[in-house]
């Protein structure tokens, strides 16, 4: 009996339990694993496991495939599509269930690297996959359904807040809600089920923050996130935030897009400069080993 980590059977969407049921089938039957990523996953994890406050709501599906190369990820499309359920598009990465979006992005055997993937024919559209292995690893199995059977995974906090991070900064003006979304994650991650961490053996986070649990979580997101990251994704995301915190106010982009439209700039640059600079601090925890 596989370990579930949330049953959420009659609580998704009707239509979503549908087109995952189809994915499911169709992937099984290639033999390659999958799972719930992007803004979905958002809301499965933080609205419906951990009933955290819903955020703005989507229609997109967004799909992480771990494929051995470019032939695995064609055959997946292809058994989609024969569904005739799943229409493709002009986009390679996007195919229409309906009114559904549903975006299936490949890592694994399809980037040389693992830091990158070009698609196939002209190789013109190149997109980050930094992250999605950690997340995927890491993943949570969650029951969609009871009758028939349906379990898919979705990334934990720290996986999220990984994938987060990075895509903000590998599409930088086209996603800033990423960085709203980490920030979100950021500042609810001890209601993710890590009360009893912070209490317990992480208490010299909550003792060295002032018992002020909020900033003491946030230390132990970055640090939860270095413990599970590769060394290459480590060593970006570390970039990312030193490039953010140092030098120049007027180079912080990931601070102005966390504010927003905010009517109180200057207050809440200093707020989430503190809480940035704790996720550092938790994150060159993590790297150094440092448990406590």
């Amino acid at each position: 009996m596989r370990n579930i980590s949330f049953n959420l059977s009659g609580k998704i969407d009707p239509l979503l339990s549908e087109v995952l049921g189809l994915v499911s089938r169709e992937a099984a039957g290639l033999d390659i694993p999958f799972f719930i990523v992007g803004a979905m996953a958002r809301d499965i994890v933080l609205e419906l496991c951990y009933k955290l406050p819903p955020r703005r709501s989507t229609r997109d599906l967004d799909i992480g495939v771990e494929v051995a190369g470019w032939d695995d990820y064609e055959r997946l499309s292809k058994a989609l599509i024969s569904t005739a359920k799943f229409m493709g598009t002009k986009e390679p990465y996007v195919l229409m269930y309906g009114d559904l979006r549903v975006d299936i992005v490949p890592f694994g055997g399809v980037s040389p690297d693992q830091k990158t993937i070009s698609w196939p024919p002209e190789y013109a559209v190149i997109m980050s996959i930094l992250g999605f292995k950690e997340a995927y690893d890491t993943s949570l199995l969650i029951r969609i359904c009871d009758d028939p059977v349906l379990e898919v995974r979705v990334p934990t906090v720290p996986g999220m807040a990984l994938m987060k991070i990075i895509s903000w900064n590998d599409r930088y003006a086209e996603r800033p809600k990423d960085a709203e979304d980490l920030l979100f994650l950021m500042d609810h991650y001890a209601s993710a089920g890590n009360e009893d961490r912070l209490y317990g053996y992480y208490v010299h986070f909550m003792e060295e923050e002032g018992f002020d649990i909020d900033l003491a979580a946030i230390r132990l997101l970055g640090h939860d996130m270095a413990a599970m990251a590769t060394e290459i994704t480590r060593e970006l995301v570390e970039t990312i935030l030193s490039g953010e915190l140092d030098g120049d106010d007027d180079h912080h982009r990931l601070i102005r897009d966390m504010i927003g439209s905010s009517f109180t700039a200057r207050e809440r640059s200093d707020e989430i400069r503190g809480k940035l600079e704790r996720l550092r601090q938790g994150f060159v925890e993590g790297l150094k080993g440092d448990d406590g």
